[in-house]
C-alpha cells in the first residue's frame, strides 16, 4: 500500500467554542495551547493544563478511480478515546491515547467527491492519567490506498536468524492480500541493501492467491559480510519487495532493518551479536518539553542524540508505547529499548484512567506495540505493564503469564519484563473479588475508584524515606508477593527494589534482573554492585529527562519544607539528570564519571545566592547544584562546591592557590563537598590516583561584568513538509559567553516567513508561565525556542529581544520538501 502524508489542513475545535483554528498540520496537541488553571482536574499530574473534548477535521478530495482501491486512514496516536467519523458516519477510533490504530474507508467514500474526515479526542474527564499527556492528534497521520492485490499496510518483517562468522541469515516475511474477484498468479521478487550500498538478491517466488486469501511468504536470505546492528555501531539496511502480476507491478514495500541477534541468560546477561552489554537505561516521557506532546522527527531524534551523549545506551518507554520516531531515533544513534504497553491493568491509578478499557483492548493494543517494533533492531524487550499491583494477586498471576505468552507468541525474538514494585505489591489488597466489586461500583457511579492512595504513599516513601524502602522490599513476603509473576518472565522487572539484587542473584540464581526504574542519585552505589552481578543487565533511572507532570515530584525549593507533589503553580517534576530544554545537569555528568565514560572531575556549586537556605535533595534529586562559579553580588557569602570524580582525591583551587584537598571515589559516592567563599575567579578541580598522579582536571571561570543576548540556532535548514524543527538555545551571558545565571528575564521571540513559533519555555519547574506565547523569562540564566517550518519553501526570520541586551535576529532557510534531508 502507498503511504502519504495526511497532516496538512486539519481545522482544530474545542467542543463548547464557536470558532475553529486552522489551517494546521498536525501533529498539533492541543493542551499545549489551553491557558494553566489551578483549578484543573488533572492538577500536578498534568501541569496544571486542562483538558476537553477536540474536533479535528479536514477535507479529503477522493477520485473517481479509487472505487478499485481499498483506502485507510492510519492514526499514530490520538489522546484520547476518539473516535473518527467520515461524511458523518463513525468509521472506527481507538479507546488507547497511544496505540496506533488504522481506519478503513472503502463503505463510507463518495468517489469523485468531497470527502469530510472528522476526528473526535476525548480528553475532558480529568485526571486520567499521572503524567501530562496532551490532547487530540499528538501523532502523525497518515492516508493508506491499495490496489485489490496488495502487500499488506506493515505486512514486511525481517528476522534475523543466525550470523555465522562474517555471514548472516535474516527471513523476510511478507503479507499478501487478495481482494479481487479472481484467482491470481504473482511474483514477489526482495532485495536487500546494505549501509555501504551493497545488493542481496532479488530473490524471487512465484504465488497464487484465491479471492479474499491473505498469505505470508517467507524467504531465507543470505547476507555475506554483515554489517551488525549495535548500540557501538548502529548500521541499518534497507529491503524493497517488489509484487508483480502478469501484466503489470502491484505493489511494492519498503522498510529498513538491523542486523543483530539478541539472548539473556544469567550467566553472561544480555548479549548484543554476543558481546555483553549492560543497560545505562533511562526512563522517558513522550512529552517533549516547551512543545508539549508534539511527536515529530526532529524532536525525538534531537532527545536521543543528547541522551547518548549523556552516556545513556537505553531508554524505557514509560509508561505507553513509544513513538516511531522516537524508535527511528533510537535505531539511527545506537540506543536499546523497552518499549511499554500500559501503566494500568484494571486496578485505577486515576479516576478516569485506562483501566475501564484494558480488559477488552490490552490484546490489540499489545498486537499493534509488537507490529510497530517489529523491524526496529533497537527494540530488544516488551514491558507489559508498570507497577501492576494486581501480579499479587492469583487472577494478576494469570494474566501476567498470559500477556507474556502472547508477547512471545506475536514476536518469539524479544524479551518480555513487567516493571513490578514489590513495595507496592505487598502493601496492595489480594483480594481479586472484592477488589472487582469495588471497582465495578465506582464506575456504574461515573468513575474509578482510584488506588490513588496506594499510589501516593508509594512515591511518599520512595521520595522521603528511601532508606528505610531499601530494607522493606528486602523482606521474605516481597519475595513472595512478586516471584510467581517474575517466572512467567523473560526478565524481572525491578521497580526501585535496587536493595534486592544481591539478595535475589543468590535465592533465584536463574533469574535474569533489570532496575526498571531506580532513584537517579543511587547510580553511585548501585552501578557498583550491578558490574559484579552478571544476572542484573542494568538499570532505568527516573528519569532521564525532565517532563511535565507529577509536578514538583524531584523539586528542591531552597528553604521550604519538602512536599511530596507541589501546587499550583508548579509545572514540572525538577528531575535531574537533562532537563526539558535538553541542558544536562550535574546528574548527567555523575552518571557518566560512575558508568567510567568520564575521566576528568566535574566541578557545580550550590546556588550562592540561597546560602543558609535549606537545600536538602531528595530521592529523585540529590542536589540542586549548577555548572557556575558567577555568583554576582554574592561576594564572600559561602559557596558550597561538589566536586565529583572516580578518583583517590581532589583539590580544589581557586586562581592556582589550594582551597582544599579531599577523599573522593566509589568510598565516598564519588563525591567531595567545600565549602569556600564566593569570589570570582577561575575554580579548578584536579583528581589523583592512589599514586599520586593526575587523572584529570576541570575548570570553571566566572563571568565578566557585560551582558549579552546569546542564541545558538541547531539547524538553518529546514525542510519544507510542516513538520520540521530548529531549536534556539537562548542565554544571558558576558561578553565572552559565560552564562550568568543570576541574570533572569523576560525574553520575548517573534518569528516571521515560512514557520511558526512551536514552543517557548524554560527549565524553571515551577512557574505560571505555560509554552505557548512569544514572552517567557529565563530559568538560570535560559530558554528554549522551537521554530517549526511551514509547507512552503522559503525562510524564516526569528528575532530574539531581552531588556538592557541588544536584540538577536537568526535567519533560516526552508527548502523544498523533495530535497535531501539536511540531517
Amino acid at each position: 500500500m502507498i503511504r502519504q502524508d495526511f497532516n496538512a489542513d486539519w481545522y482544530v475545535r474545542k467542543e463548547g467554542q464557536d470558532e475553529s483554528l486552522g489551517p494546521v498540520t498536525v501533529p498539533y496537541d492541543a493542551m499545549l495551547y489551553e491557558p494553566r488553571d489551578p483549578h484543573a482536574p488533572g492538577g500536578h499530574n498534568t501541569g496544571f493544563f486542562p483538558g476537553g473534548v477536540y474536533r479535528y477535521t479536514k477535507t479529503v478530495a477522493v477520485p473517481d478511480e479509487w472505487r478499485d482501491r481499498t483506502v485507510a486512514i492510519e492514526f499514530e496516536g490520538v489522546y484520547l478515546r476518539s473516535e473518527v467519523f467520515i461524511n458523518g458516519r463513525l468509521a472506527g477510533g481507538r479507546p488507547s491515547g497511544y496505540a496506533i490504530f488504522q481506519v478503513t474507508l472503502d463503505e463510507y467514500l463518495n468517489y469523485g467527491a468531497d470527502n469530510v474526515v472528522e476526528v473526535v479526542a476525548h480528553n475532558d474527564q480529568q485526571p486520567n492519567s499521572r503524567w501530562y499527556t496532551g490532547s487530540g492528534i499528538y501523532r502523525p497521520v497518515h492516508l493508506l490506498v491499495g490496489r485489490r492485490t496488495r502487500i499488506t499496510a506493515d505486512g514486511l518483517r525481517i528476522v534475523t536468524t543466525a550470523v555465522d562468522g562474517d555471514d548472516a541469515t535474516v527471513e523476510v516475511s511478507t503479507e499478501v492480500t487478495h481482494d479481487g474477484p479472481e484467482r491470481v498468479t504473482l511474483t514477489l521478487a526482495t532485495e536487500l541493501t546494505s549501509p555501504s550500498g551493497v545488493t542481496v538478491g532479488p530473490l524471487t517466488e512465484q504465488l497464487f492467491l484465491e479471492p479474499g486469501e491473505t498469505r505470508t511468504i517467507r524467504q531465507l536470505m543470505t547476507v555475506p559480510d554483515a554489517e551488525l546492528w549495535s548500540p557501538e555501531d548502529p548500521q541499518m539496511y534497507s529491503v524493497t519487495a517488489r509484487l508483480a502480476g502478469v501484466v503489470e507491478v502491484e505493489d511494492e514495500a519498503h522498510t529498513e532493518f538491523g542486523v543483530r541477534t539478541l539472548s539473556v541468560d544469567a550467566h553472561h546477561g544480555l548479549r548484543i551479536n554476543g558481546q555483553t552489554v549492560k543497560l545505562r537505561g533511562s526512563c522517558i516521557h513522550h512529552d517533549n518539553g516547551v512543545i508539549g506532546a508534539h511527536t515529530l522527527d526532529a524532536a525525538e531524534d534531537r532527545r536521543i542524540r543528547i541522551l547518548k551523549a549523556a552516556g545513556y545506551n537505553g531508554i524505557r518507554s514509560a509508561h505507553n508505547p513509544a513513538s516511531r520516531a522516537t524508535l527511528r531515533a533510537c535505531d539511527r544513534h545506537g540506543v536499546l529499548v523497552m518499549d511499554e504497553l500500559t501503566d494500568v491493568w484494571w486496578r485505577p491509578k486515576a479516576r478516569f484512567d485506562y483501566s475501564a478499557e484494558f480488559e477488552q483492548w490490552w490484546e490489540r493494543d499489545l498486537e499493534a506495540l509488537v507490529a510497530k517494533n517489529a523491524n526496529h533492531p533497537s527494540v530488544i524487550m516488551h514491558a507489559i505493564g508498570n507497577e501492576i499491583a494486581e501480579t499479587a494477586t492469583a487472577e494478576g498471576i494469570r494474566l501476567n503469564g498470559v500477556i507474556a505468552d502472547r508477547a512471545r507468541e506475536l514476536d518469539p525474538t524479544r524479551l518480555v519484563t513487567n516493571c513490578i514494585n514489590g513495595f507496592l505489591n505487598l502493601i496492595s489488597p489480594t483480594n481479586d473479588e472484592k477488589q472487582a466489586k469495588k471497582h465495578a461500583a465506582a464506575r456504574e457511579e461515573g468513575g474509578h475508584d482510584a488506588n490513588k492512595n496506594l499510589i501516593a504513599a508509594l512515591n511518599l516513601l520512595i521520595g522521603t524515606l528511601e532508606k528505610s524502602l531499601k530494607y522493606i522490599v528486602r523482606l521474605p513476603l516481597v519475595d513472595k508477593r512478586t516471584r510467581d509473576a517474575y517466572a512467567a518472565l523473560d526478565v524481572a522487572g525491578y521497580n526501585y527494589m535496587s536493595g534486592r539484587y544481591l539478595k535475589d542473584a543468590r535465592l533465584h540464581p536463574h533469574r535474569v534482573i533489570v532496575g526498571s526504574e531506580t532513584n537517579p542519585p543511587d547510580v553511585v552505589s548501585v552501578w557498583p554492585e550491578i558490574e559484579k552481578l552478571p544476572q542484573v543487565i542494568g538499570e532505568f533511572s527516573w528519569t532521564g529527562w525532565d517532563y511535565i507532570g507529577e509536578a514538583g515530584i524531584a523539586v528542591i525549593e531552597p528553604g521550604k519544607r519538602r512536599q511530596l507533589y507541589a501546587p499550583y503553580p508548579a509545572l514540572l517534576a525538577g528531575e535531574p539528570v537533562v532537563d526539558i530544554t535538553g541542558h544536562r545537569q550535574t546528574q548527567s555528568y555523575v552518571n557518566e564519571i560512575v558508568w567510567h565514560l568520564r575521566a576528568d572531575p566535574y566541578i557545580a556549586v550550590q546556588p550562592v545566592n540561597h546560602a543558609g537556605k535549606t537545600q536538602k535533595g531528595n530521592a529523585w534529586r540529590a542536589t540542586n547544584s549548577i555548572r557556575s562559579w558567577s555568583w554576582q553580588g554574592y561576594e564572600g557569602r559561602p559557596a558550597v562546591v561538589e566536586v565529583y570524580a572516580d578518583a583517590h582525591r581532589v583539590e580544589l583551587l581557586l586562581d592556582g592557590v589550594l582551597l582544599g584537598s579531599k577523599p573522593v571515589g566509589v568510598r565516598h559516592r564519588f563525591q567531595a563537598t567545600f565549602t569556600v567563599p564566593y569570589r570570582p575567579g577561575t575554580l579548578t578541580a584536579v583528581a589523583y590516583g592512589a599514586d599520586g598522579a593526575e587523572l584529570g582536571r576541570d575548570a570553571l571561570r566566572s563571568a565578566g561584568s557585560g551582558l549579552r543576548l546569546q542564541v545558538l540556532c541547531e539547524n538553518r535548514e529546514l525542510r519544507s513538509d510542516g513538520t520540521d524543527l530548529t531549536y534556539l538555545q537562548i542565554s544571558l551571558t558576558d561578553a565572552e559567553g559565560i552564562v550568568r545565571p543570576l541574570a533572569d528575564r523576560d525574553v520575548t521571540v517573534e518569528v516571521s516567513g515560512a514557520g511558526s513559533l512551536l514552543g517557548f519555555g524554560s527549565a524553571q519547574p515551577i512557574t505560571e508561565e505555560g509554552f505557548s506565547t512569544h514572552r517567557h523569562r529565563t530559568y538560570q540564566g535560559r530558554a528554549l525556542a522551537v521554530v517549526r517550518s511551514g509547507r512552503n519553501a522559503g525562510h524564516i526570520t526569528v528575532t530574539v529581544n531581552a531588556p538592557g541586551c541588544a536584540s538577536v535576529t537568526t535567519d533560516i532557510a526552508v527548502v523544498d520538501v523533495t530535497a535531501p534531508s539536511p540531517r
